[in-house]
C-alpha cells in the first residue's frame, strides 16, 4: 500500500472538509479551505498584529520552523503508525535526519504490543 493511501485511510473518518488535496496553494476547494499557505500568512499577521507597533524577537525564521516541525512530525509518525522509514519517506527526509530532528524536538515513540 502506498504512503498516501495509508494517510488517506487514516484520515478517512475525518469530516471532508479537513482532508484538501491540492497541488495549487490557496486554491479554493468549494469548502472554502484556501491552502495550507494563507493558513500560515494568517497566523502569521495575527502573531505580528500581537507585538503592536514593535517587531517579533530576532530569529523569527527558525523559531516558526521549529513549531511547525514539531506537530508535522508528530501527525506523520501517527500517520505511519511510528514507522520511522515511512514518515521519512512521507516527509521526503532521510531516516537518519528524522531521526535526528525527533531528538532535537523530544519526539518518543510508543508503540502499541
Amino acid at each position: 500500500m502506498a504512503i498516501t493511501d495509508m494517510v488517506e485511510k487514516k484520515l478517512q473518518n475525518r469530516p471532508a472538509k479537513e482532508i484538501v488535496i491540492s497541488n495549487k496553494p490557496d486554491e479554493d476547494i468549494n469548502i472554502g479551505y484556501k491552502g495550507l499557505s494563507f493558513i500560515v500568512e494568517k497566523q502569521l499577521e495575527e502573531y505580528f498584529r500581537a507585538h503592536g507597533a514593535d517587531l517579533p524577537p530576532p530569529n523569527l525564521y527558525a523559531r516558526i520552523l521549529k513549531e511547525i516541525e514539531r506537530p508535522l512530525f508528530k501527525l506523520a509518525l501517527i500517520a505511519t503508525d511510528g514507522n520511522q522509514v515511512k514518515a521519512a519517506t512521507l516527509l521526503g527526509l532521510n531516516r537518519n535526519t528524522l531521526r535526528k530532528k525527533l531528538n532535537e524536538h523530544k519526539i518518543r515513540i510508543f508503540r502499541k504490543k
